[in-house]
């Protein structure tokens, strides 16, 4: 019976016109109470207006019987990914999307457990979609017997989720399983660069080694490095988030980023924040201020300065780096250049001297910063802060 339907849709679509309409939700607070009441699960369809297949898909859900079927069966809400107000929806879900066009699916308790790349008529789409309804990628990773295609659908799930530990091991787990000649193919690498996340799992060791092989299949264009840039970049943002971060973790990256072809200049860049934070953990100070000055060196500004100091201010809960204050204290001044970046020095200024005890001191600087521009609500809670 379910084939027999299926199939009428399908006679259907080749006779219908563009008259439908999807019923869209544009709220997802408001898509999930519609989804509650209805118990039609919420169907997102992300895409970019730049996008040529996400124009072709535009048009396809134009079409009447295609319309009815995302109508009678979801609660439809649509994200436009060029606008970062609707972008936050999904960051509020800590998910990233990276290859669109595509469809989430979503429970009524707004948890994403799957996800479509549509097909590129409004026939398959609803073939594909009759015969996917119900799959879970949570269901999925649970199999021991995963076929490839599960595992590369699996490994992007999570890489939208940014669970850095399971996709891990569902990236261990396909080069694992793949056959050795597979390993190095056209393949391999397309699937790389649609499930990677983290630079700490075996796929990313056997492409970061076969450089070369990947530079080929971008024909030579430096396109593979920006792969590999990209990737590094999320693991750096992941580590600066966990508690405790390892040297190991450094200088990996270091060496990765060395393979890629990056100068001392790139590699201190890309590394500082995470740098910092690891020795101001370890209470190497000197190491600390080591960073801070080769990072000035390269940026010569007043602000290079001051997000230093941020940076040092919210990882220091004491004063151990109030001497290296002091010893920038003039350079920094003399560097600066306009009312917001001197409200930016006293700002920090204040900070150091109220982490050192220094009550006059403090209080001198947080009024200056207040004329220039610091507010009497911001300056209230410094000071209640620190006296």
């Amino acid at each position: 019976m379910k084939k027999v339907v299926l199939a009428f849709l399908i006679l259907m679509l080749s006779f219908e016109n563009s008259r439908g309409q999807i019923n869209w939700f544009f709220d997802f607070d408001l898509a999930l109470k519609n989804a509650f009441k209805t118990g039609k699960k919420v169907l997102i369809e992300c895409y970019h207006p730049e996008c040529t297949h996400c124009k072709t898909l535009s048009e396809n859900l134009k079409n009447e019987t295609l319309a009815n079927y995302f109508n009678d069966n979801y609660t439809n809400l649509q994200i436009d990914l060029s606008n970062k107000g609707q972008v936050l929806l999904l960051e509020k879900k800590n998910i990233r999307i990276l290859n669109y066009p595509i469809f989430l699916f979503f429970d009524n308790g707004g948890n994403l457990y799957y996800f479509i790349e549509p097909q590129e008529t409004p026939q398959g789409i609803i073939q594909q979609f009759d015969t996917e309804r119900g799959n879970s990628c949570v269901d999925c990773e649970k199999k021991t017997d995963s076929s490839i295609k599960e595992n590369v659908k699996c490994a992007t799930y999570h890489r939208m989720l940014k669970d850095y530990e399971k996709s891990n091991a569902i990236c261990n787990k396909f080069i694992n399983e793949l056959p050795e000649p597979e390993k190095s193919s056209q393949n391999s690498w397309n699937v790389f660069k649609k499930v990677i996340l983290s630079t700490e799992n075996k796929f990313f060791d056997f492409w970061i080694n076969n450089l070369s092989t990947a530079a080929a299949f971008e024909l030579n264009s430096n396109r593979e490095k920006d792969v590999f840039f990209t990737i590094i970049q999320w693991q750096i943002k992941h580590l600066q988030n966990l508690s405790t971060i390892e040297k190991a973790n450094i200088e990996s990256i270091k060496s990765y980023l060395s393979i890629l072809g990056g100068d001392k200049k790139r590699i201190s860049t890309m590394l500082w924040d995470l740098e910092l934070v690891f020795y101001l953990s370890q209470n190497d100070y000197k190491a600390s201020a080591k960073i801070c000055e080769t990072l000035y060196n390269y940026y010569p500004d007043a602000s290079t300065y001051n997000f230093l100091m941020v940076k040092i201010n919210e990882k220091l809960a004491s004063n151990e780096m109030h001497s290296y204050f002091l010893s920038i204290k003039d350079k920094w001044f003399n560097a600066i250049k306009d009312d917001k970046q001197k409200k930016a020095f006293y700002l920090q200024a204040a900070n150091f001297y109220g982490k050192n005890r220094d009550k006059n001191l403090f209080l001198e600087n947080i009024n200056l910063a207040t004329r220039f521009g610091l507010s009497q609500k911001e300056k209230e809670v410094f000071v209640t802060k620190y006296l």
